[in-house]
């Protein structure tokens, strides 16, 4: 009997189900592995996304930080300009960057200064008949142009008292020639006040009279307070300085005995001969003809 060899079909020992079915399953785990990857490289660009959203919400807080610091330092450094600007108006600027730098001023003393007051002749009477406005004004025009007259000569102003305008040359330095800076910026300041009264319209209203003084001497200055900080000048010679100008004639310079030693000759001082002056004695005065 002839054996049969031409059977149809996989080789013996293989079941084609069986193969289909281990395909099917590796394809499904390959597409589960595929699924899987897919999340995983969806999950990294969500969260790579989410990193560069942070750095960039990050780089643009700073920016705008940056930008509130730039502007935060730009008000301080106005501020601090203002601040600089008005201890300059109420004190000598050497004065003022020492109480910057070390927060106080030493007090100092002096062999010799030179002391000013002009004083506005009928002063009182003014501020009873003129409108606060145009008082306020008119003292604006004043002592504006003696701010920048004494600051052109080196000439410290230390304070106003109402109608009374007192500065002094020499007290931070100690130096030669501050009794003819002094007489010069008292030149100054008298030219600039009869210029005024010759021409009222610049002031608004009717321009004032003054009398000015001058004493020279030894003196103290410093800053005294602690809320409201005041720069001051204390001595004899300030005293002498104040009674020299109640001596002025209206519209005059007039110097005293020690002042006009410092300025030495000069054919336009003549002499007044002694005042009294109160608490002090007797004064030699000279007046300084313009």
């Amino acid at each position: 009997m002839q054996r049969d060899t031409d059977r149809s079909g996989p080789p013996s020992g293989e079941d084609p189900a069986r193969e289909i079915r281990l395909l099917e399953k590796r394809l499904r785990k390959a597409n589960l592995r595929r699924a899987e990857l897919e999340h995983l490289m969806d999950a990294s660009h969500a969260f790579q996304r989410n990193i560069i959203n942070e750095i960039e919400a990050a780089r643009a807080e700073v920016e705008r930080k940056s930008r509130e610091l730039e502007a935060l330092n730009a008000s301080l450094q106005k501020e601090k300009a203002r601040t600089d600007q008005l201890l300059r108006s109420i004190m000598p600027e050497g004065v003022a960057e020492e109480l910057k730098t070390t927060g106080r001023v030493a007090p100092r003393r002096v062999d010799s200064a030179t002391v000013m007051f002009a004083d506005f002749v009928s002063f009182s009477e003014s501020t009873e008949r003129l409108d606060p406005v145009v008082l306020v004004g008119m003292l604006d025009h004043y002592y504006s142009a003696f701010d920048q007259i004494i600051s052109r000569h080196g000439v410290e102003k230390v304070k106003t008292i109402g109608d009374a305008y007192m500065c002094v040359a020499g007290a931070q330095d100690d130096e030669q020639g501050h009794a003819r800076r002094m007489l010069s910026a008292a030149r100054e300041i008298l030219m600039f006040v009869r210029d005024s009264r010759a021409n009222p319209s610049r002031t608004s209203t009717s321009a004032w009279d003054i009398r000015i003084g001058l004493n020279s001497g030894p003196l103290s200055s410093g800053v005294v307070g602690h809320e409201r900080l005041s720069y001051d000048i204390w001595g004899n010679t300030v005293n002498t300085a104040a009674r020299v100008v109640k001596a002025s004639a209206v519209n005059t310079i007039t110097l005293s005995e020690s002042t006009r030693a410092a300025v030495g000759d000069d054919p336009a001082l003549r002499s007044l001969g002694r005042v009294e002056a109160k608490g002090i004695g007797n004064v030699a005065i000279f007046r300084f003809a313009i």
